[in-house]
């Protein structure tokens, strides 16, 4: 019997301890979307959804004590355009019979520069970096440059065929 605690014991601490110096594993997936798992084996974890303008944006299997902070660096940090004073944590919540949609609203600027605490992801939560309004306006150029362009390829085709 003292053989067999012995035993389980070791493979216990064993697994622990490689656990200790085991990586992170990041999963990305093919085409548009991506998937990213970081955990360690046998860590519970969360799958929660990053949108919005990070370098990294997509769905994340993480550990269960993840925060905001951590999440949008595990996306790889917000990108220069990002207006951090925005973000929305978009949760799914059970009111009486019903789930309803709850944004809350975080600015992270302040939990960075003030040390506050950064809120804790639960299954599920989807965050929103929004961009600032610089970005909507480039946007509205881009379509009007390709509303431009393809204005102007019309224009040359029927100039072809008229003559």
């Amino acid at each position: 019997m003292l053989r067999k605690i012995i035993f389980l014991s070791l493979i216990f601490v064993t697994t622990s301890f490689s656990q200790l110096f085991e990586s992170p594993r990041i999963v990305t997936g093919g085409g548009s979307s991506a998937y990213y798992f970081v955990g360690k084996t046998g860590e519970l974890t969360i799958t929660v959804n990053l949108w919005g303008f990070v370098r990294n944006p997509g769905r994340y299997e993480v550990p269960s004590s993840t925060d905001l902070v951590q999440l949008i660096s595990y996306g790889g940090g917000p990108l220069k355009e990002a207006k951090l004073k925005d973000v929305k944590i978009v949760r799914s919540v059970r009111e009486d019979t019903t789930i309803v949609e709850k944004v809350i609203k975080v600015n992270v600027e302040k939990i960075i520069e003030d040390g506050e605490p950064s809120p804790l992801l639960l299954p599920g939560d989807t965050v929103v970096v929004p961009g600032g309004s610089i970005d909507v306006i480039k946007d509205i150029l881009a379509i009007l440059r390709d509303i431009g362009l393809a204005a102007g390829g019309i224009a040359a085709i029927i100039s072809v065929f008229r003559r």
